[in-house]
């Protein structure tokens, strides 16, 4: 048996080896289109240097594919027979196409037999007829740098053979991309084809791969044949709450074939289109959480009611509220929102910089963490989209609210949500077993799947001050080398000590439980539990509603900070979590 399996290895091996070769070879065809200088294409004649840009265009982006391709050919083989021809053949899936050795793009429409049973089944092509196959063997991989790190093979009526597997040491958190795709279910793979036009929600809770799906939905609508042209990477953008996320999206964006995507926060967004210069940006704005509340609830209350706000002039920090204010103010003035666009372009044979304004439309609108955003920036948001897609991937949890006058509901925008386009996923990938636990005694109401791992005991330490916490920080570092940390506190004065401490170790993070929503760390440290820390004080002129609001905010975001962690959860202070009131 162990013999077998070592000549498969190796004929893959082989296999990956004459793959690469040919690749290599269409590669130096190519670099010679692509490395043509402007200079050069500026020497031809006039109609000849349209179409060298557009070949040199091309060729730029088909050799970064084919680096792609050279590193990691393929994830998935079948070996089909035709039921109409009877011709028996081999097809591989990859993440770009290289059709000269039978391999096709993950997008592409045969690619979903790779989800089916083995035997005879039917796929759909592009122009809506089916073509029946027999499916009589599957292979799976995982090729990393040409090196084999994964390999199974399935044949009928017996399970999935395993026939190689590297032994795994890195942490999670150091792979920028695992190869997500060939992992993916056949059910999360129907909602990356559902139909391009309309509104697509993508929820669940926190560690559920809701992010992924989503990327992997723009990666197939900017691939796919009959999605291709309608969704260029350049008209799409993708709203991300901070930087760290945005530093990511740009990590993962590429691996999946996506260049050239607009990946920016949204008072980024706002203040380039408003022309802003000058000016700072505050989430929120005040002292205190309490103050911070108090003048939100202002502004909210302003801006819901029509009645004027006025930005003092002299003010140099605006929060979000301004920013949709401002925007809301814009719209009424000038109807749309217009860019400029600066591009080079070759004029009779000199390179020269031209300028085009236009109006701003998308055709994708990816809105991370949607229940953040407030009903009015959503709505600004979609009317920035192109007229014959309306297309929106809303990715997010309306049970992880940490902001005050956030969404409620989709009635609220405008927005018709089909029951088949609003996406549910239970299942939780981050988190341990014993954390999970640990959430639900605490009262949250989430699922805990069969089968996950067990991970080390939740940790619970109870401290009278930030120094003695980040003493006990500091003996779990000396042993906690190869994973990230976070260090989460619910208030951003409190964490001022730890940061002074602590973050010059580059494997350790410091910041408040809202900053960290999005973000994951190996081993997680939430520090300053006090038994009022959540409390929510009553103020004349509050409405009962926004009491409530407050109080809901709370608790979810204690939920986001204790999600973060992936393997291990400390949590200290000076009384358990069990004795916070809530």
């Amino acid at each position: 048996m162990e013999t077998h399996k070592h000549n498969l290895l190796e004929k893959l091996h082989a296999q990956i080896r004459l793959i690469q070769d040919r690749i290599a070879e269409s590669m130096a065809v190519i670099k010679t289109t692509a490395t043509k200088s402007l200079r050069e294409i500026g020497s031809m004649q006039p109609a000849d240097q349209v179409v060298y840009m557009q070949l040199k265009g091309y060729a730029v982006d088909r050799m970064e594919q084919l680096e792609h391709l050279h590193k990691s050919p393929f994830f998935t083989k079948c070996e089909i027979i035709d039921t109409d021809t009877q011709e028996k053949k081999s097809v591989f899936f990859a993440t770009h196409q290289y059709i000269e050795e039978s391999i096709y793009s993950w997008t592409s429409p045969v690619a979903s037999i790779r989800f089916e049973s083995l035997g005879d089944i039917s796929y759909k092509l592009p122009n809506g007829e089916y073509k029946k196959i027999t499916i009589l063997q599957r292979e799976q991989y995982m090729i990393v740098d040409g090196k084999v790190i994964f390999y199974a093979q399935e044949n009928p009526g017996t399970p999935r053979e395993l026939i190689y597997q590297e032994h795994f040491t890195k942490q999670k958190s150091e792979f920028i991309l695992p190869e997500i795709v060939a992992q993916m279910e056949k059910a999360q793979d129907a909602v990356i084809r559902a139909d391009h036009r309309g509104p697509l929600v993508i929820s669940g809770p926190a560690g559920s791969g809701k992010t992924t799906l989503a990327l992997h939905r723009v990666a197939y609508l900017t691939q796919a044949p009959d999605t291709a042209s309608i969704y260029s990477p350049e008209s799409i953008i993708v709203f991300v709450q901070d930087s760290g996320t945005k530093e990511y999206f740009s990590h993962l964006l590429p691996g999946l074939g996506i260049h050239n995507v607009n990946i920016t926060t949204f008072p980024e967004w706002a203040m380039k289109i408003l022309g802003l210069s000058g000016y700072e940006y505050t989430h929120r704005e005040g002292d205190t959480e309490q103050e911070k509340d108090l003048i939100e609830y202002k502004k909210i209350n302003a801006l819901r009611s029509e009645r004027p706000f006025t930005i003092p002039k002299n003010a140099k920090v605006l929060d979000r509220l301004d920013l949709t204010i401002l925007l809301k103010e814009y719209l009424k003035k000038h109807a749309r929102f217009e860019t400029v666009r600066q591009f080079d372009a070759v004029v009779k044979g000199v390179i020269r910089k031209k300028r085009v304004k236009k109006s701003i439309e998308y055709s994708l609108l990816v809105v991370d963490e949607f229940q953040n955003y407030l009903p009015e920036q959503l709505s600004i948001l979609k009317q920035c989209l192109r007229v014959d897609t309306q297309s929106v991937v809303y990715v997010g949890d309306m049970g992880q609210q940490v902001y005050l006058g956030t969404i409620k509901k989709w009635e609220q925008i405008g927005e018709v949500v089909l029951t088949e386009r609003n996406i549910r996923l239970d299942k939780v990938y981050r988190n341990t077993k014993n954390i999970l636990q640990f959430i639900q005694k605490l009262g949250y109401d989430i699922r805990i799947p069969e089968g996950i791992k067990e991970g080390p005991a939740v940790v619970e330490k109870i401290f009278e001050t930030a120094a003695e916490e980040i003493a006990y920080i500091k003996r779990i570092m000396t042993s906690y080398r190869e994973g990230s940390i976070g260090v989460i506190a619910k208030d951003e004065e409190y964490l001022r000590a730890f940061k002074n401490e602590l973050e010059n170790d580059s494997h350790v993070h410091v910041l408040t439980m809202k900053e960290s929503q999005g973000v994951e760390f190996d081993l997680v440290c939430i520090v300053g539990v006090d038994q009022e820390m959540f409390s929510v004080s009553e103020h004349i002129g509050v409405s009962a509603e926004h009491i409530e609001e407050r109080k809901q905010i709370q608790k979810d975001i204690l939920y986001v900070a204790l999600t973060r962690a992936i393997t291990e959860l400390h949590v200290m202070g000076r009384v358990s979590l069990a004795r916070v009131k809530m």
